[in-house]
């Protein structure tokens, strides 16, 4: 691919906003129905994947509790719910361990096969929005190797934030466990929950910062492997570069995507209850809404276009 072409020295984000803007209004307009068909399954290709929800829970056991509420009251009610819990948890751990074991298996290969078709689906989309064609078949097979490095980093950020949601609800569900049988009452009580305080806020802090490394896969480390021809793993090393010279336009690029990202899901929710609910089927809104999908795309690669990556003028000319 061609090298970087040199960057211009000032990044504007709204300049590449503007840029963004007219780059869908050229290629998108006069509305072919049969285009935006296709853009906007690859945008939905493009999106699948893209939200990470996790959970857990746990139980304990014991006849004795420190929640309020007297023998018969709701504390107590929960304290023996749990030992019931526990006493059959214990009875079966064999069974538990291995449904539990299989069950995590079964999610990482659903999540693995999602992410797999979302990383293909981002170079397919992200081809033809640089591009302004609108195919399906070539993108698909010329960017598979790319897609696969990507791909790589997408499934370890997933599993990452997996551990974290896993792991931050197996101690607040062993707290409380401990908690209804009595366990943090007193001097050592106040300091276990002391020390698991922290902890919970490294983890809530570690959920932004997997998002913000998603985000910044998506938005411009795969842009850099198609204009660069880099691994995934390279290309983010080239983004950290970029970062480092220009840090005060990914800071407004970041500010002004949130707010746009609010814009969108007011406009989306509206348009999908002005069309009966049909706005918010797959395919079908990513069709509906195509410009908001493809200006959302587009914006981060005029950003880096000024950085010295102009990707689009490289597509356009591979044409």
């Amino acid at each position: 691919m061609a090298s970087a072409s040199p960057p211009v020295s000032a990044v504007s984000v709204t300049d590449a906003a503007r840029d963004a803007i007219e780059h869908t209004r050229r290629n998108l307009f006069p509305i072919r129905v049969e285009r935006w068909l296709v853009l906007g399954f690859l945008a939905f290709l493009d999106q699948c994947g893209r939200t990470l929800n996790g959970g857990g829970g746990g139980g304990g056991d014991g006849h004795r509790g420190g929640w309020p509420g007297g023998a018969h009251g709701f504390g107590e009610k929960v304290t023996e719910a749990v030992g019931t819990a526990t006493a059959w948890l214990s009875a079966h751990a064999v069974e538990v361990t291995l449904g539990a074991i299989l069950g995590l298996v079964a999610i990482a290969g659903v999540l693995a096969l999602v992410l797999w078709i979302n990383s293909r689906g981002t170079f397919m989309y992200l081809d033809n929005v640089a591009s302004g064609r609108a195919e399906i078949s070539r993108p698909w097979s010329q960017h598979a190797a790319p897609a696969q490095s990507y791909f790589g980093w997408r499934f370890g950020l997933s599993l990452a934030a997996i551990f974290v949601v896993l792991f931050g609800a197996g101690l607040v569900a062993v707290a409380a466990v401990a908690y209804a049988r009595g366990r943090l009452e007193g001097a050592a009580g106040g300091a276990a929950a002391l020390a698991l305080l922290p902890v919970l806020v490294l983890l809530a802090l570690a959920l932004p910062l997997l998002a913000l490394a998603s985000l910044a896969l998506r938005d411009f480390v795969a842009p850099l492997q198609l204009a660069t021809g880099l691994r995934c793993g390279q290309a983010a090393r080239v983004l950290e570069s970029l970062v480092t010279q220009h840090p005060g336009a990914f800071v407004i690029y970041l500010l002004l995507k949130l707010v746009f990202s609010v814009g969108f899901g007011v406009l989306i929710f509206v348009g999908g209850c002005l069309t009966c609910c049909i706005g918010f089927l797959p395919v079908v809104m990513q069709v509906l809404f195509q410009p908001l999908f493809y200006f959302e795309r587009s914006w981060s690669l005029f950003v880096l276009r000024q950085m010295g990556y102009d990707l689009p003028a490289q597509l356009a000319a591979d044409q």
